[in-house]
């Protein structure tokens, strides 16, 4: 009897101690992986995106405008306008509409949409420019006044 209170268990309880230690760490570090690739980057990503794409149309925009001249009424130009090749990691397409460039992302978070300040002589704004393309801005001439084109490819 006296042989049963003298065991020594204290090697057991020590791996035990050690066992519950690091599965409590895995835990908190499994946890917190999840909280932050779950919510907090994601929306980091999509808040930088948003901006991203604020930037890209806003530049667009600015090199259309600076593309025609303010008093022509005649005129052949082309400018090459560069945009990054993708906005929160998927291509995009910036078109056309009346007198204003819409910025088109497959996540509509980052939509955007831009007035075009241009003369009276322009009197249409057409074409589509896809991202990873050379883009050009074109301003020629037409019996009404001046026409300004997004278009693809080389200058």
């Amino acid at each position: 009897m006296i042989e049963t209170f003298r065991r020594d268990d204290r090697a057991f309880s020590t791996v035990v101690e050690k066992i519950l230690a690091i599965g409590l760490v895995t835990l908190f570090v499994s946890l917190v992986s999840v909280t932050v690739y779950g919510g907090v980057v994601p929306d980091a990503r999509t808040a930088a995106g948003e901006q991203l794409s604020e930037r890209t149309l806003a530049t667009a925009a600015e090199r259309v405008q600076q593309a025609v001249p303010p008093n022509a009424t005649a005129a052949d130009i082309r400018v090459r306008v560069d945009l990054p090749p993708t906005i929160r990691g998927a291509g995009y397409e910036i078109r056309a509409e009346n007198r204003s460039l819409v910025l088109d992302h497959p996540r509509d978070r980052l939509d955007q949409r831009a007035r075009l300040a241009l003369p009276d002589s322009v009197v249409r704004v057409e074409g589509r420019w896809g991202s990873g393309e050379a883009t050009v801005v074109r301003v020629r001439r037409v019996d009404a006044g001046l026409v300004v084109r997004l278009e693809t490819g080389v200058p």
